[in-house]
């Protein structure tokens, strides 16, 4: 009798530190829900059947806590690489879902609430991730092409190689540390802002250029009367911003080619003219070298003088037959 009891308290408390772990783990893991036993834990079943019952409910939970263990650390690890690349506090993050994920010597809650809200927050992060990662090669290829246009030195962009470096990169090739941060974002965005600026400075001194390239070009054709089309490029618009100073200088071009066209199908003409408007001058210098009354005496550069005469004599007679 005394063995019989003294297996009944034996059993009766492996039973009960079966049930403590079970209350135990499922407070962890179902603390919502949590309803461990619908009946009332007596001793009226003491079986080595119960037992195993009890074991085998023990063993399941245990497996299911390893597995929501190691389904909240890997959200962490993703959490923590997405904080790092965003430079987003990752303590505040975790304790914002859950505080016992931020806090040592406490046991870390695995429930589905806080799986539910550790998702959650790398969803939120993920799509800020992408966001940023978009705007921020947008911006890189601008910064690119303006670097490009306005031809600027290699050292100047150095401070910005390990941004372009990501400028196709997929959104989980982005590891670095701070690669997305709010002050990256900013550092870039002020770039821009100053090379657009420039480009307008920059823009405005070509479409000067370009102006005075038609001018000259609309000289050397002789065209005369079609003054309006410098109304067209109103370097006041492109100070004002209200014009964009490519489509002006794009304008530009496409008139000197159509000068240059017209030019170029007039070209027997305008040899013509020029060889005219050369003997015109020639001839009205020798009318005044002729009223000349010292253009004999010998003298520094007179010769030059006689010989200029003589050929200007032999281009006047010709006018009639040029023409």
């Amino acid at each position: 009798m005394e063995e019989m009891k003294k297996r009944k308290v034996e059993r009766w408390n492996q039973i009960l530190d079966v049930i403590g772990k079970i209350k135990k783990i499922s407070s962890e893991i179902r603390p919502a829900d949590f309803v461990p036993f619908k009946a009332p834990v007596d001793q009226s079943d003491l079986s080595c059947r119960r037992l195993e019952e009890l074991r085998m409910e023990l063993q399941s939970l245990e497996k299911e806590k390893s597995e929501r263990l190691k389904q909240v650390m890997d959200y962490l690890n993703t959490l923590h690489s997405l904080c790092k690349v965003l430079a987003v506090d990752f303590k505040q993050t975790i304790s914002d879902v859950h505080p016992s994920l931020d806090e040592d010597g406490v046991p870390m809650n695995i429930s589905n609430t806080t799986i539910e809200r550790l998702a959650l927050a790398i969803q939120r992060l993920r799509e800020t991730k992408i966001e940023r990662m978009q705007k921020l090669q947008d911006l890189s290829s601008t910064m690119l092409e303006l670097w490009n246009l306005m031809d600027t030195p290699i050292e100047e962009q150095q401070s910005f190689q390990n941004i372009t470096c990501n400028i196709a990169a997929s959104e989980p090739e982005i590891t670095e540390a701070n690669a997305l941060s709010i002050d990256v974002m900013n550092f870039v965005e002020a770039e821009v802002l100053r090379l657009e600026q420039l480009k307008v400075s920059k823009m405005k001194d070509l479409v000067l250029k370009k102006q005075t390239e038609l001018e000259e070009h609309r000289r050397r054709a002789h065209l005369v009367g079609d003054e309006h089309y410098a109304t067209q490029f109103n370097i006041e618009a492109i100070e004002a911003g209200a014009i964009d100073p490519s489509l002006l200088l794009e304008q530009i071009e496409a008139y000197i080619a159509t000068v240059k066209e017209d030019a170029f199908s007039r070209k027997d003409i305008l040899e013509r003219v020029e060889r005219w408007l050369n003997a015109c001058e020639e001839e009205a210098w020798l009318e005044d070298y002729s009223k000349d009354d010292n253009r004999y005496n010998a003298g520094r550069g007179a010769h030059i003088m006689l010989k200029r005469a003589e050929k200007a004599r032999v281009l006047v007679n010709k006018i009639p037959g040029e023409l």
